[in-house]
């Protein structure tokens, strides 16, 4: 068993381009530099919660701490190691995800759910009986945590509180308040928290600078997720948005007909849609309010188009923003409760329809 070649104990998704051939995360470097200072310092706890937004950069710091960890480079002259050489076999084994002591567990790519299982966690169980291959330290990165079951998170307790000699555990989650509090009291959180638009902008190196700037204000500065819209998501985020007010201007046979074909197909596919379409209505409403407050155009969401916010903000008002915001909230508790994703989505334009009088 080795590296991200695991089979039911891996994600089957890869790690973003980048990370694949270089793990160094762009930001949170106080962080990263307080995780090896403790490590240095023989303090590092055995079970650290990496926690903050979605493609901030938490896997890329785990991989980047399991590398200096393990690092058999020559050693630094003025002191402990702060980086990685990235050229000695333990480094590049990292970071192609193919190091038979660094366990990478995803979503089990046989359950239809986006869950970790138990089965998973008993086979990481079972593997964590072996000793280490080569590695320093073994570390278990689990990505995203929240995922376990609750059967698959209890499985793992035990271990979580006494790993086995020379391995570590690390976390990765969104919110530490997902995870169950019996994981959490035997961990450590380490926050990680959006990196600055301009760091986020220059780190895609674009030839269009505006292309950057936009991804990287519409990723709320996540390096990942702006590295996914400029892959392609930005255009179709838009091509959703400008579909969205189109319908809201239109009659209402059309809006429904346009809700329908949303709701139609594959789960997760369709699922993917109708978070876009979420996202869509939150950040245009959130746009309402920068532009209240007076915010340049640059930082807007939708900074494409300026006289569409501008409209929206006089129909809608700080009041009327807030009830989009609380129709948008609505409809993400139904879809987590699998309500019926046709209704929700039509009741939240519904909502739109009336605020904005029809005239988005």
């Amino acid at each position: 068993m080795t590296g991200r070649a695991r089979g039911v104990l891996v994600s089957p998704s890869s790690p973003p381009a980048a990370a694949a051939t270089d793990p160094q995360p762009v930001g949170n470097e106080a962080v990263l530099r307080r995780l090896i200072e403790t490590y240095h310092a023989d303090r590092l706890h055995h079970c650290l919660i990496l926690e903050g937004p979605r493609g901030v950069g938490k896997a890329a710091a785990a991989r980047r701490l399991a590398m200096l960890v393990n690092c058999d480079g020559p050693a630094e002259l003025l002191g402990p190691r702060t980086t990685p050489c990235g050229e000695c076999w333990s480094c590049r084994h990292i970071a192609r995800g193919e190091h038979p002591d660094i366990i990478e567990i995803g979503l089990d790519p046989e359950r239809a759910t986006p869950i970790i299982s138990v089965r998973q966690a008993r086979a990481l169980l079972g593997a964590l009986q072996l000793h280490p291959f080569h590695a320093r330290q073994r570390f278990v990165i689990i990505d995203p945590a929240d995922a376990m079951t609750q059967e698959a998170a209890n499985a793992l307790l035990k271990t979580l509180e006494e790993p086995p000699t020379r391995t570590g555990f690390i976390l990765i989650t969104e919110r530490t308040s997902d995870l169950l509090p019996t994981v959490r009291s035997r961990s450590q959180r380490v926050r990680f928290g959006p990196v600055e638009v301009e760091r986020v902008a220059a780190w895609l190196d674009l030839d269009d600078p505006r292309r950057a700037w936009e991804a990287a204000v519409l990723s709320d500065g996540c390096p990942d997720r702006a590295r996914e819209l400029v892959d392609g998501e930005l255009d179709r985020w838009r091509q959703v948005r400008d579909e969205l007010v189109a319908v809201l201007r239109g009659p209402t046979p059309e809006r429904l007909a346009w809700t329908e074909k949303q709701a139609r197909g594959d789960r997760d596919a369709v699922r993917q849609r109708l978070d876009r379409i979420l996202d869509i209505v939150s950040r245009l409403a959130r746009d309402c309010l920068r532009l209240e407050a007076g915010s340049p155009s640059s930082v807007l969401y939708n900074a494409d188009q300026p006289e569409l916010i501008a409209a929206m903000n006089r129909r809608l008002g700080p009041a009327g923003v807030a009830r989009v915001d609380a129709a948008v909230a609505e409809a993400r508790r139904e879809l987590e409760a699998n309500v019926n994703n046709r209704l929700a989505l039509d009741a939240l334009l519904a909502v739109l329809h009336r605020e904005l009088g029809g005239r988005a």
